[in-house]
């Protein structure tokens, strides 16, 4: 089955694209580094056995999507509308946000700074709400780096590890 499982990254990078996530958002839903969800979606590296419940369960991938999906089968086309398309893919976004919604309900309802800060945000409009975030994710990246570093819990598993 290794073979199958080895070509699953293109099926995912596919399912990914419609519901709207991009890669970073991907893999730190999963738990992984962007740069080894990045190799799995453009099958430089399988993807170990024991993360495929764990990326059926995150991206709510129905049962016959996931199969056809670990069996490298191309998606069944059924003879639906645009309409019934564009109906169905809203319907998994809409899932898929609802999930991460539910997930993140703790920390935010735990955090005043959280939502100190996602207020703030709410009232830029979207182009400097865009730069806003992604000068925050990268000075995110950068203090972990540090940290880890500093704290000496970086080794080789680390960016492997799904938790």
């Amino acid at each position: 089955m290794k073979n199958e499982v080895s070509k699953f990254g293109k099926h995912l990078k596919e399912y990914r694209e419609e519901l709207n996530i991009n890669q970073n958002e991907a893999a730190y839903m999963l738990g992984i580094i962007p740069n080894t969800y990045s190799n799995y979606e453009r099958c430089e590296r399988p993807i170990p056995m024991a993360y495929l419940p764990i990326i059926k369960e995150v991206f709510q991938i129905p049962d016959d999507r996931f199969l056809d999906m670990l069996l490298d089968r191309p998606r069944r086309k059924t003879r639906e509308s645009a309409e019934e398309a564009a109906i169905r893919l809203k319907d998994m976004r809409e899932k898929y946000i609802t999930g991460v919604t539910d997930s993140l309900y703790d920390l935010i309802n735990d955090s005043s700074e959280l939502r100190q800060l996602l207020g703030f945000i709410s009232t830029m409009d979207s182009k400097k709400r865009r730069l806003y975030l992604n000068g925050l994710r990268q000075i995110l990246v950068v203090y972990d780096d540090l940290l880890n570093a500093q704290l000496g819990d970086r080794t080789p598993n680390d960016e492997d590890s799904i938790e």
